[in-house]
């Protein structure tokens, strides 16, 4: 790494001294209950708290009440989402219009994921005015069994996603395979692997009763594997199904053993974490998923897909998944999970290793540091200043800070 003195000044504040302004963008504000959406909200927050930058984040939606950090609500269109699950957001022109404005006054632009229109228009902005973004990607190779929609998604890497991630100040995957799985289209562009923090404060153990037999969290659609749950559900009646999440792909509901809540908040995902004896991630996914080292943070077993799983975890079980979930398949997933429930797991041994590994603070520690290193001046900031949760849309575009 260059020394400081040999690092470029960037963008509006760093040579006047002042705090750094930094504008984080994702897909939508933590109540929209995705994984990406809750890794966000929890970095935004502990780099607010860490005092060394005044921290922005644009999201689409409606921002909630009482959050740590500014933000900046952007209006969007989301019917392809709804139809097909797929993330796919049209934002209203003259939000878009905004979001330029506060990208202009940024120091440094953070990007949760190149898949949004918003982020695209936001890193090409920065880069006409020489300012550092940063590429945080959250997925890899999104399988599908539809050939249109692989071809589809080849185009858009080489055309869009691939020149997204040469163009970035610096790229971070998520997982390690994610990084290989976009090492293709980086072009031999170095894509550092930050893995997400996990916030054992709330992913803790609780003394409820456990009285979820198995339990899913995700988006409800063809690769997390919720296929495999129906199956499952069919075939073990006597255990109680739970189904936490979202998508065009929800479980049928009258079955009797399966319940299903939609877009749980992350309070209520602890809660169902700690109810459950097992929790199962059947994920086609590129590298660990957020769900196995929160449920295990909880004290709860995970059973896993092959891809899901991480060195560093002791999980119940880790097995082969087939999206079309052949019998052979299926058998071997209610095996374990029959075996993971007679079995009495040391739920204080799963935390541990959640907090060894999974640190949230470690890893908005690493991405301070990052940073500052594109920033080009670390701030030292006497006293710590609190972000301003009332700061809205209105004060941002205007040109408030």
């Amino acid at each position: 790494m260059p020394s400081q003195q040999s690092l470029p000044i960037f963008g509006n504040s760093a040579n006047r001294g002042h705090m750094p302004e930094l504008l984080m963008i994702s897909s939508h504000f933590i109540d929209h209950g995705g994984g990406l959406e809750r890794v966000a909200d929890d970095l935004a927050r502990r780099l607010a708290e860490d005092g060394r930058f005044a921290v922005t984040l644009a999201a689409h939606g409606p921002a909630p009440s009482g959050l740590a950090y500014r933000t900046l609500a952007l209006r969007a269109s989301s019917i392809v989402e709804r139809l097909t699950g797929l993330p796919l957001l049209f934002p209203h022109p003259a939000d878009l219009f905004a979001l330029a404005k506060a990208v202009r006054k940024a120091d440094v632009v953070v990007l949760h994921d190149n898949l949004y229109l918003a982020n695209l228009i936001a890193q090409w902005v920065a880069q006409r005015r020489a300012i550092p973004t940063i590429l945080i990607k959250h997925s890899g190779w999104v399988h599908s069994p539809s050939a249109v929609m692989r071809t589809a998604q080849s185009i858009a890497n080489r055309l869009v996603l691939g020149p997204s991630l040469r163009s970035a100040t610096r790229c971070v995957a998520v997982t390690a395979a994610k990084r290989d799985s976009l090492s293709h289209l980086a072009r031999g562009r170095n894509i550092d692997v930050i893995e997400n923090g996990i916030d054992t404060s709330l992913f803790s153990i609780q003394e409820v009763e456990r009285d979820i037999d198995v339990l899913f969290v995700g988006r409800f659609v063809v690769k997390k594997g919720i296929g495999l749950v129906e199956r499952l559900a069919a075939q073990m009646p006597e255990c109680r199904f739970l189904c936490a999440g979202f998508g065009p792909a929800a479980p049928q509901r009258t079955r009797a053993n399966i319940l299903v809540v939609d877009r749980p908040d992350p309070a209520e995902i602890a809660r169902l974490y700690a109810r459950a004896r097992v929790v199962v991630v059947p994920a086609h996914s590129e590298g660990t998923p957020l769900v196995v080292p929160e449920s295990l943070a909880c004290g709860t077993p995970v059973i896993a897909s092959r891809q899901a799983a991480h060195p560093a975890l002791p999980l119940a079980a880790i097995l082969p998944i087939d999206l079309d979930w052949p019998d052979a398949v299926v058998r071997q997933w209610k095996a374990a999970i029959a075996a993971a429930l007679a079995e009495k797991a040391d739920p204080h041994r799963l935390h541990k290793a959640v907090t060894d590994h999974f640190s949230l603070i470690a890893t908005a520690g690493r991405y301070a540091a990052l940073i500052e290193e594109v920033v080009g001046v670390p701030y030292a900031l006497p006293e710590r200043r609190s972000a301003r949760p009332e700061d809205s849309i209105d004060d941002i575009a205007s040109g408030a800070s």
